[in-house]
Formats: C-alpha cells, sequence, structure tokens
C-alpha cells in the first residue's frame, strides 16, 4: 500500500512535467479539430500520469485505488503545502522599523 501511495505522488507531482508532452502527443490527434484549454490539457496529462500509475501499482500487484487517490492528492497539493509550512517558520516582518 506505501508503494502504492508513492506513486499517486509521482503522479501527481510529475503530471506539470508531463503536461508540455502530452501536449505535443495531441497536437496532431486531437488539437487542430477541436482545441483544448489550458485547464483541460493539464486535467488530461494528470488522468494519464494516474492511469500510468495505476498500470504499475497493479503490475507490483498491490493497487489500491484509495491509497493512489490520497498519494495523487499530496503530490498535487504538497508543493503548496510545504510553501505553507516553511513560510510560517520564517516570518516576514516588512519594513516596520521607522
Amino acid at each position: 500500500m506505501l508503494a502504492t501511495v508513492i506513486l499517486g505522488i509521482a503522479a501527481g507531482a510529475g503530471a506539470p512535467y508531463a503536461e508540455p508532452h502530452v501536449k505535443k502527443a495531441l497536437e496532431g490527434v486531437l488539437l487542430s479539430d477541436a482545441p483544448m484549454s489550458a485547464m483541460e490539457l493539464r486535467m488530461f496529462s494528470f488522468a494519464m500520469c494516474l492511469v500510468g500509475a495505476a498500470i504499475l501499482a497493479w503490475i507490483f500487484g498491490n493497487g489500491s485505488a484509495l491509497a493512489l487517490a490520497i498519494g495523487a492528492a499530496l503530490g498535487v497539493f504538497g508543493p503548496r503545502i510545504i510553501d505553507r509550512v516553511q513560510k510560517r517558520r520564517d516570518p516576514d516582518y516588512g519594513d516596520d522599523a521607522s
């Protein structure tokens, strides 16, 4: 189950990096007839990464949909959560020294 969570985190975190490659692959097939919006492209690349992670989890034999979904959510929102925690550690005092 831990491996499935890790695969989900990798899928969620890797989706922004896979987006240009997915766009290149779809340009010849779909984008000339019906262009996709940026949000649709982002969602499709996330879905493709999630399907890839699900296939790997199935091959390894310990695929849990819940663990994969939780890992993917952590992968998507993890960088934002880490930034928020780091900003709380380093307070910004501003220019109140006057």
